[in-house]
């Protein structure tokens, strides 16, 4: 019992643990926010606290190869198709930020389709590069977790 109550004593109760800062984001405010793109590309940051960030994203062109040394990504495919580029090693890219890495070109990579209703999971480390057919479109949302 005492062993029990001891526990009780250093446990956060329920209203410690997480205060209801809850959120919610309608669909015609989403669609609206990435409605139009500039340079082929629309962001919608949603959500965001310290150890997560969720985006939401149409692209009407190819993205940029990246890699975040600390960052997973988790990505909700809503409408189109496109090709990931995973893996391998990044060639001639460029340190935008401590840990991020853009540009240059995948070498070693695979190929994997993404489409709409599915999901992707790219831990921290991975490189990859969104690779989309002229003319298409592809929509998502990517849920940013601090690793």
């Amino acid at each position: 019992m005492r062993a029990l109550l001891l526990l009780a004593a250093i446990l956060p109760t329920s209203a410690a643990i997480a205060a209801d800062t809850t959120e919610h984001v309608p669909a015609r405010d989403l669609a609206s926010a990435i409605a139009t793109t500039a340079g082929g590309l629309a962001v919608k940051n949603v959500f965001a606290d310290s150890t997560a960030r969720t985006v939401h994203v149409r692209r009407d062109i190819s993205g940029e190869a990246e890699r975040h040394a600390s960052i997973n990504d988790v990505m909700i495919a809503h409408k189109g198709r496109v090709t990931l580029l995973l893996g391998g090693r990044i060639e001639g890219g460029r340190e935008t930020e401590p840990g991020e890495w853009r540009g240059g070109t995948i070498v070693g990579g695979r190929s994997q389709s993404f489409k709409a209703g599915e999901m992707m999971w790219i831990p921290a480390g991975v490189p990859h590069q969104m690779l989309l057919r002229k003319g298409s479109s592809f929509t998502y949302t990517v849920v940013k977790t601090v690793r």
